[in-house]
């Protein structure tokens, strides 16, 4: 499983190389049989740093071919500019398919985003399901409770200091603050 969460105006975190660099190493990292293709990647292109678009695609590519099953998200896809988003999504979905026609089920990907029209459009033969805020509320309540809790006893705070806490929590996460 590997993931990237895009971050606008970070070009550390929201350019087409950025997302390919950040699956790969995740990819990398969790997946030991992947090194001999990495050196190899490296020793073809001379490079240490992974600098190409083309050199990326191509060795994520490689990558998926190696492993029998994949999960990898996308978190953020609206944090990056409306060319990079297309790209991402073009790469991904492609390999999607080629890894699903040749052994279905072995990748999956999740794009999480706000819904922009230009996403929408770009993911319009994707499976996509809508999420709101409320779609969670209460998972997110038993979680800020849950660090509440840890917090309160951490500072000997009050009962309700801590559902102050809890309850501030729960305002930002709806987008009140």
């Amino acid at each position: 499983m590997g993931w990237f969460y895009c971050k606008f105006g970070n070009n550390d975190k929201s350019t087409f190389l950025a997302v390919l660099r950040g699956v790969i190493a995740q990819l990398v990292m969790a997946n030991g049989q992947l090194y001999p293709h990495i050196l190899a990647a490296k020793n073809r292109t001379g490079y240490l740093k992974l600098s190409s678009d083309k050199v990326g695609k191509d060795l994520l590519a490689a990558c998926l071919q190696v492993l029998e099953k994949t999960c990898i998200i996308i978190d953020g896809l609206d944090e990056c500019d409306k060319d990079v988003r297309g790209e991402i999504i073009a790469i991904f979905t492609r390999l999607v398919k080629e890894r699903n026609d040749a052994i279905p089920g072995s990748l999956r990907i999740l794009f999480v985003s706000t819904d922009d029209a230009d996403i929408r459009k770009l993911l319009s033969k994707a499976v996509c399901l809508t999420l709101k805020g409320t779609d969670n509320f209460s998972e997110m309540r038993d979680y800020a409770r849950t660090w509440g809790k840890r917090i309160q006893n951490l500072h000997c705070l009050t009962d309700q200091k801590t559902e102050e806490i809890v309850s501030e929590v729960m305002k930002r996460a709806d987008g009140k603050h």
